[in-house]
């Protein structure tokens, strides 16, 4: 085979068994394998599915559907490419056999979140807030959630898809969090917000949320309102310290206008605490340097004490009686 044939086919095996085109260093190894060290496409397949990065896929959450694969991929390969910061498939998903990788968050930190779900949801009701595409809402609902509700200010191509694949009943509702800055306003007159929910549930997971929120301890109030727990994943500062820290514009990601607050661990659970949660606790927390995928923050950002390298997962349950 010639050198652009043999990429060719490294290409499609990277896309049937890990889900993704290769990446540049693991193209070129592969492809002077091939060319110059007599190895096979044999041998290529057998490393792939040997990688750590196979065995996580192998050992994620994999979702039953009515479709076969062939069904599914089309289904998925259907879905449109967005512009303006909408991303169509924001998680990965398995499908059956089909693996769909995400375009923002990795496998590993997916399943180290859902780690903060019970694996048994029979009769509960969930309300997912911030869904993108519905991996945690779906996820919920396979885990024998008796009803689930997402909630995102738009509905993402990705969500619709899986929905489909999956034959749910999952709820959507396109609604804002609050309407603390300019564009939610509009938006609010558009799709209103969660004060538009009257109904109590078991669960609320915020997910990825709590940075995007100008008036964080308010969302908390409103949804102590709703649930008697609630599942968070945040950023966070690494430090002891009772506080929280301010971000402008673009100074975490290039562009988003959403990014403004990053608590301590110990600021997030006292606030829970105050708002009035019986037990307000940080679960666990994933280090981004430990996979060397920092996020884009600016150098003013990066280089000081506001500097964000983790995650943390917080539980905020029961009511403290006082109130």
């Amino acid at each position: 085979m010639d050198k652009e044939t043999v990429k060719t086919e490294i290409t499609n095996l990277y896309k049937k068994i890990l889900g993704r085109i290769p990446d540049d260093e693991g193209l070129e190894m592969f492809t002077k394998q091939i060319t110059l060290d007599n190895k096979t496409l044999d041998d290529v397949e057998k490393a792939l599915q040997d990688s750590d990065e196979y065995h996580t896929i192998q050992s994620a959450p994999k979702f039953t559907s009515q479709y076969s694969d062939e069904e599914i991929n089309k289904i998925i390969e259907s879905v449109p490419v967005q512009k303006n910061g909408i991303f169509s498939w924001y998680h990965s998903f398995r499908f059956g056999s089909v693996y769909a990788p995400g375009s923002i968050t990795s496998l590993k930190y997916q399943m180290w979140v859902s780690s903060l779900i019970p694996e048994n949801l029979e009769g509960k009701t969930i309300l997912d807030i911030g869904a993108a595409d519905g991996f945690y809402s779906f996820l919920c609902e396979s885990r024998g959630a008796k009803k689930v509700v997402a909630v995102d200010w738009f509905k993402f191509p990705g969500f619709t898809a899986a929905h489909k694949i999956l034959n749910s009943k999952v709820e959507f509702q396109k609604l804002v969090i609050d309407d603390s800055t300019l564009g939610f306003t509009k938006l609010k007159s558009d799709i209103g917000t969660i004060n538009d929910i009257e109904e109590k549930f078991d669960i609320v997971l915020l997910f990825g949320v709590f940075y995007h929120l100008p008036n964080p301890t308010m969302v908390i109030q409103k949804l102590f309102e709703k649930t008697d727990m609630l599942l968070i994943a945040s950023h966070i500062i690494d430090s002891k310290e009772l506080a929280m820290y301010y971000y402008p514009e673009g100074s975490l990601t290039s562009g988003d206008t959403t990014n403004w607050w990053v608590p301590t661990p110990p600021c997030l659970i006292d606030i829970g605490t105050r708002i009035g949660f019986e037990k307000s606790v940080l679960v666990d927390t994933f280090d981004f340097d430990s996979i060397n995928a920092p996020l884009q923050q600016d150098d003013s950002v990066k280089n000081g004490l506001r500097r964000i390298h983790k995650i943390g997962l917080f539980k905020m349950e029961g009511r403290n009686e006082i109130w």
